[in-house]
């Protein structure tokens, strides 16, 4: 293209060039360098990150080994800003369409990447995210693959910690979205239907995770400290 993102200060500009490059099949040291491009002048930007992530796979000219190289030079780029964090957002959609990409995570830098990112990043959009890709994304059905499923159990694991600790509130249409795998393509006819299937799933969820609580009669509220445990 012959505007330069880095030049116009443009992160619009930059998704822009990385959206063409791949979609162009371009070499994946351009597609690094362009998506590179784009975190450095948006860094707080998860969409960067994961659709780099996406983009390192094989099916679109990557590879495993490139994937994990450069989620791990994203951490250490912007370990300031993430922490872990720029790791697990590289794979957070890789890992979620990609058996063999799942099976080669290292899944401690993973979790702890989770976690950064609910440091830095605690608002409920984010929580709702992270709650509704482990419990729903990874904790979707077997694979058959072993390697591949323990890595899906242990973080979809995870969600009971995000829950318990940092949601306030519930958001349908994240938790829609994580059901089906955060397809960008996926086309919704009836928003109000799709929501509704969110709450039904993180309800769902929630019933199980305090299955316990409200067998002894309690009532779990959500307020602005996380869920609490009430007497009827």
């Amino acid at each position: 293209m012959d505007f330069d993102a880095r030049e116009h200060a443009s992160p619009l500009l930059a998704a822009a060039h990385c959206a063409l490059i791949t979609g162009q099949g371009g070499a994946t040291s351009r597609v690094v360098s362009n998506y590179e491009t784009w975190i450095d002048l948006d860094p707080k930007n998860p969409r960067a990150f994961r659709a780099m992530g996406t983009h390192l796979l094989p099916r679109w000219r990557g590879s495993y080994a490139r994937l994990d190289v450069e989620a791990r030079r994203a951490a250490g780029h912007s370990f300031d800003l993430w922490g872990s964090g720029a790791y697990a957002w590289v794979m957070f959609d890789a890992i979620a369409q990609d058996s063999e990409a799942c099976a080669r995570l290292d899944l401690d830098f993973f979790l702890d990447g989770l976690n950064d990112i609910l440091k830095r990043s605690p608002d409920q959009h984010t929580v709702n995210l992270i709650a509704a890709y482990c419990a729903n994304t990874m904790g979707a059905a077997p694979t058959g693959d072993d390697e591949t499923d323990y890595i899906r159990i242990q973080i979809a694991a995870a969600a009971d910690e995000v829950v318990r600790e940092h949601l306030t509130e519930v958001h349908p249409m994240v938790w829609a979205h994580a059901a089906r795998g955060f397809d960008n393509g996926l086309r919704v006819r009836c928003a109000d239907r799709f929501a509704a299937s969110g709450h039904a799933d993180a309800l769902r969820y929630l019933t199980q995770l305090f299955r316990r609580e409200l067998a002894s009669g309690k009532n779990v509220v959500f307020t602005d400290h996380g869920p609490e445990l009430q007497s009827f």
